[in-house]
C-alpha cells in the first residue's frame, strides 16, 4: 500500500494580506517558515519515510519542500502542481476585483467550476492536470507532494466525488498535511494534520 502525502506551503505575505494569487511568486514570510518547520516535525512523527518528493516549482512551495524534505531526497518539480492561474485577478484584493472587474467577478461566482479566468485557467483545468499528474505516479510507493490549497482541494474533491463538488469543503491551513492511503490505485483519506 502506498501513500500520497500532500503538504500545503507555508504562509506568504500575500496570503496574510488576503491577495488573490496563484502564479505570482512570493517567498515564504517568517511565519511561513515556522509553519514549514512545524509541518516537517509532524511528517517525521507521522510517516517517518517516503520514496519520492514532488513540488510545485513556485518559490513558496520550493522553500517549503526544501524544509520538509527530512530525508534529503531529490525534489522533482513539476508545473502541473502549481496553483490555479487567476489571470486578471492575480495580485488584487477582493474589493479591487469587484470594483475593476464586476462582470468577470459575477461570472466567476456563478460558474465557479467552469469559469476560465481571463488570461488564466478554470478550476476544471486545474483539477484535470493535478489528477493526471498524481495518477501518473507509481502509487504503490509513498509520495510526498508539496503544493497549494487549490491543488490539494481539487485532488481531495476528485477522490471524494470524482468532480469538483467537494472543492470548498476542506480547510487546509498553511503548513497543513493531508495523508491518503492508496490500495489498487484507490486513494482513501486517512489523516488531516
Amino acid at each position: 500500500m502506498g501513500k500520497i502525502i500532500l503538504v500545503r506551503h507555508g504562509q506568504t505575505q500575500m496570503n496574510a494580506d488576503r491577495i488573490y494569487f496563484g502564479k505570482l511568486n512570493p517567498p515564504l514570510n517568517p511565519l511561513g517558515k515556522i509553519q514549514a518547520h512545524e509541518a516537517k516535525k509532524r511528517l517525521e512523527t507521522e510517516i517517518t519515510s517516503y520514496d519520492f518528493i514532488h513540488a510545485s516549482p513556485l518559490e513558496r512551495t520550493k522553500e517549503t519542500a526544501e524544509i520538509v524534505n527530512f530525508l534529503g531526497k531529490r525534489i522533482s518539480f513539476d508545473e502541473r502542481l502549481e496553483e490555479i492561474n487567476f489571470g486578471i485577478f492575480e495580485g488584487l484584493k477582493y474589493h479591487e476585483i469587484v470594483e475593476r472587474y464586476p462582470k468577470e467577478y459575477e461570472e466567476s461566482v456563478a460558474n465557479w467550476k467552469t469559469y476560465h479566468y481571463e488570461t488564466g485557467e478554470s478550476l476544471e483545468t486545474l483539477q484535470k492536470r493535478v489528477v493526471e499528474y498524481i495518477f501518473s505516479l507509481d502509487l504503490e510507493k509513498d509520495h510526498l507532494i508539496v503544493t497549494h490549497w487549490g491543488v490539494i482541494c481539487s485532488f481531495l474533491s476528485y477522490v471524494m466525488s470524482e468532480n469538483l463538488e467537494s472543492y470548498w469543503k476542506f480547510k487546509i491551513l498553511n503548513g497543513g498535511v493531508v495523508i491518503l492511503e492508496v490500495k489498487d490505485n484507490f486513494p482513501v483519506l486517512a489523516k488531516l494534520l
